[in-house]
């Protein structure tokens, strides 16, 4: 929870402080005794959130660290809730964190890119027994960086990581990119008796499958990783998540930049709806952030999203009429419906004039509708 260079005795106090105050990032707090050269490695292993030089462990550092982080107390965004999922998702990601976290096996988040499995990691640590202990974030090409002995890989890196995080939670991030040596020191510190590090790590699923499978990824170290294992499932895969979520990034937005509340319309959720997401949550919020930016009505519609519509093939045994009534019938705007059906918007209203139908394919005069066009 958090890292500090002090010795007067009040760290536990103020460590409780900090629980009770919703603050469950890492922060540094230090004196003047802390040197130049301390802060300089501290700061170069991108080790906290931020810090503060001062010498108090009262309300007023409390009061302080809110200033400089805004918003560390609005739960929706912390680590631990889970933001990212809603409904029956969260429900199952949350009772297998519950089940995992106080055990001290190793955990594997998994799933696919954009889904905030760093967020989970950290959900476990702080739900652990080891949640007063730090936390360290470790990814492939932090160990080739920050190797020091010019070695292929940093294996030397990974050591000092065990060893500096003794009674704490080592994550690793992407666990599908450690090269063999990398593996191996794993394995090792897996083996010794002495290593008191839990290990938590993030593994994209479909990359992992495909490593194991040609042998890139030692399968033992696998197994051992993954004793307790949560899966989250992708986005496309949870539909019903992505109006809620949608609307609380847009309120994250709006209070992060001060900016009025942004509304949007059921169209426009039903496009979102529509959507594959590849890029998961991520590409959501990207998408939600650039159209708020440009968004000066104060209103999100259907159409700001008609870059995200896709051709909607034709299905088995529909003809060219039938899928023309049922793509107007499911899209909330004509634009859309174009869209989808890959023709100009005056296309598709001389259609409608033609088949006297109306925006929703409804018949609005008692004209026989032919069965081609």
């Amino acid at each position: 929870m958090a890292e500090y260079k002090n010795g007067d005795g009040e760290v536990p106090e103020f460590m409780d402080n900090l629980w009770e105050a919703g603050i469950h990032h890492r922060v540094i707090v230090h004196s003047e005794r802390c040197s130049g050269v301390e802060l300089m490695e501290v700061h170069k292993r991108r080790l906290f959130a931020t810090y503060l030089q001062t010498a108090t462990f009262d309300q007023t550092l409390l009061s302080a660290i809110d200033q400089h982080l805004p918003g560390l107390h609005d739960r929706e965004i912390l680590p631990g809730n889970l933001f990212q999922q809603h409904g029956a998702a969260a429900d199952k990601i949350m009772s297998d964190l519950n089940k995992v976290a106080p055990l001290e096996v190793p955990v594997t988040v998994s799933g696919e890119p954009g889904l905030g499995k760093e967020r989970i990691a950290q959900a476990v640590h702080e739900n652990s027994s080891r949640n007063r202990m730090p936390i360290t974030f470790v990814r492939h090409e932090d160990m080739v960086l920050g190797s020091s002995c010019h070695t292929p890989c940093g294996e030397c890196f990974l050591e000092k990581c065990f060893k500096e995080n003794q009674g704490g939670t080592l994550a690793l991030i992407d666990l599908q990119n450690f090269c063999p040596k990398g593996q191996a020191v794993l394995r090792s510190r897996m083996r010794d008796p002495t290593c008191n590090v839990r290990i938590i790590t993030t593994a994209d699923k479909m990359m992992m499958k495909a490593k194991l499978e040609s042998g890139e990824f030692n399968r033992n170290l696998w197994f051992e990783l993954s004793k307790g294992m949560i899966e989250i499932p992708p986005l496309r895969d949870c539909p019903d998540n992505i109006e809620w979520l949608a609307k609380k990034l847009l309120e994250h937005f709006c209070v992060k930049h001060n900016r009025p509340e942004l509304i949007i319309t059921n169209d426009a959720i039903m496009v979102l709806k529509a959507f594959a997401w590849p890029g998961n949550v991520m590409q959501l919020n990207a998408v939600l952030v650039r159209k708020a930016v440009q968004c000066e009505k104060g209103v999100i519609d259907a159409d700001d999203f008609i870059d995200l519509i896709e051709v909607d093939e034709e299905r088995n045994g529909e003809t060219l009429f039938e899928r023309f009534i049922r793509v107007l019938k499911s899209s909330p705007t004509v634009a859309i419906a174009a869209k989808r059906l890959g023709k100009s918007v005056r296309t598709l209203y001389n259609w409608m004039k033609k088949h006297g139908v109306n925006c929703k394919g409804v018949p609005i005069a008692k004209k026989s509708l032919q069965p081609s066009l």
